[in-house]
């Protein structure tokens, strides 16, 4: 029955159950720890595509007092540069990161921008890197505006996003000119940034997929993880996944573009492309890259609007699951759990939607596969919990999450870092009830000593799946994107 699954609603801190651990958790909370660490063309933050007839760039930036772009020099390439390979679903190009000084000397430096227009709010949302203060932010007032000061409004800070109210009837249009000024009415900068509307429809369930990145400690981990992304997006998509916001970034390799396409060309995924260079290949970089943190928080904003639920951070060996049905109608797990099992998590709680902005799960580690086999083949799994890497066994692995987008304004890989107080329930669910199983540790691990073949049940329904999209038995396929190199 419900009343026998002890789910947990509980601030951030209290996830950990030892007086230190609470005190780090409660230094990320605040900001004062490092990390280490949906799509709609309708709201896309900016225009692109194949080809362009003119060098007319992605998006601008201009500095100073001017506000007519014929006055103002622009600062980036033509879109011609930036694009390497383009598909039918090409969202946005993202060029790096732009600053705007203020008049006391600090820096804000922006990401990516994105017009979002719907149930969820009419703005443009400004999404700021880790290298902008946040103390900055909170003490700075900054407005906003269209040309000639239209809808002249104070801009509103969310811990590193800014949001700039827009007149809900320009939601039809392609191109937005964003005028910042500080409190004394100087102009610090301009963006202009474009979308197309009408490819993407509303969907529930929507997952945020990163490139594939290895550490150049390990190049031959590369093939695996293509393997890996390609079955990942199969058993999401089993399981409910609506659709996919899918990030490449400068130097994406030819084995990632033909993992993306079938996904892109059948509607299935949504593609965002960063014009910098993907994540240096450098192992201190493994848990902790700066573009991380952007892929997380510019799908964050491609959402609102645009879905419920969104799944930010799962890793392509990382497969959720339900292990009881007990918050389920008649008590079965239904085959669609990654769309409807948030929901129903929620109702076992006797809340609603709106009253809660996240759901965390755990992770246990299983061995991988034997090579030329799916990871969910894989049934054997350690006894404990994943513990956190290069922690004391007793130091739990962070959780990993979906959010309702609805609520939240600011995210981060394990946990939402910014959301509406009024919506301030959070649900941790025990392992008994959902978990992750993490195929990280190797094949026959001596450590991996409990069987747990939940989803082995699923290999057939995966592996047909995967024969279909790429025209290939699955022997020749595994062992095609297994030799891919970077």
């Amino acid at each position: 029955s419900n009343a026998s699954i002890n789910f947990s609603r509980i601030p951030y801190p209290n996830y950990y159950p030892f007086p230190m651990a609470r005190f780090v958790a409660l230094l990320w909370c605040l900001g004062l720890a490092h990390a280490a660490p949906v799509c709609t063309e309708e709201h896309s933050a900016l225009q692109l595509g194949g080809k362009f007839a003119s060098d007319e760039p992605i998006t601008e930036w201009f500095g100073g007092q001017k506000e007519t772009s014929e006055d103002i020099p622009r600062v980036f390439a033509s879109i011609n540069s930036v694009v390497e390979w383009t598909s039918p679903r090409d969202l946005a190009i993202l060029p790096p990161p732009n600053k705007v000084a203020l008049a006391d000397g600090n820096v804000l430096e922006f990401f990516s921008v994105i017009p979002s227009f719907g149930e969820d709010g009419n703005f443009i949302a400004l999404l700021t890197t880790l290298d902008t203060d946040l103390h900055l932010l909170q003490n700075h007032t900054l407005f906003c505006s269209g040309p000639n000061r239209a809808h002249l409004t104070q801009v509103r800070v969310h811990r590193s996003i800014l949001l700039c109210d827009w007149p809900a009837g320009e939601a039809e249009k392609d191109t937005f000119d964003v005028f910042l000024e500080d409190k004394h009415g100087r102009n610090i900068g301009q963006v202009r940034t474009r979308r197309k509307p009408g490819m993407v429809k509303q969907y529930h369930s929507v997952a945020c997929a990163r490139d594939v990145y290895v550490s150049s400690s390990a190049p031959e981990n590369y093939g695996r993880t293509v393997k890996q992304m390609v079955e990942w997006l199969e058993f999401s998509l089993l399981h409910g996944v609506d659709h996919f916001c899918v990030y490449t970034f400068k130097g994406t390799e030819d084995a990632v573009k033909e993992v993306l396409m079938p996904y892109l060309k059948a509607g299935l995924a949504t593609r965002i492309h960063f014009d910098v260079p993907q994540y240096p290949r450098d192992k201190t970089l493994d848990m902790c890259g700066r573009h991380f943190d952007w892929v997380i928080r510019d799908c964050l904003y491609r959402a609102k609007s645009h879905a419920t639920w969104v799944i930010p951070s799962f890793d392509f060996d990382e497969y959720f699951s339900f292990k009881s049905g007990d918050i389920f109608p008649k008590g079965k797990i239904p085959e669609d759990y990654l769309k409807t099992g948030w929901d129903a998590i929620v109702r076992s709680q006797k809340k609603k939607t709106e009253e809660v902005r996240s759901i965390s799960f755990k992770r246990y580690h299983f061995a991988r596969a034997s090579k030329g086999s799916l990871e969910i083949s894989s049934p054997w799994r350690e006894a404990h919990l994943q513990e956190r890497l290069g922690r004391p066994d007793w130091f739990e692995a962070l959780p990993k999450y979906a959010y309702n987008v609805h609520v939240a304004y600011d995210a981060f890989w394990h946990w939402l870092k910014d959301f509406d107080p009024r919506n301030s329930t959070h649900i941790s669910i025990p392992p008994e009830v959902g978990v992750i199983s993490h195929f990280r540790t190797p094949f026959a691990d001596p450590q991996a000593t409990v069987k747990d073949d939940q989803l082995v049940a699923d290999v057939p329904k995966v592996q047909q799946a995967m024969e279909q999209r790429f025209g290939q038995k699955l022997p020749e396929l595994l062992k095609r994107f297994s030799e891919a190199a970077p």
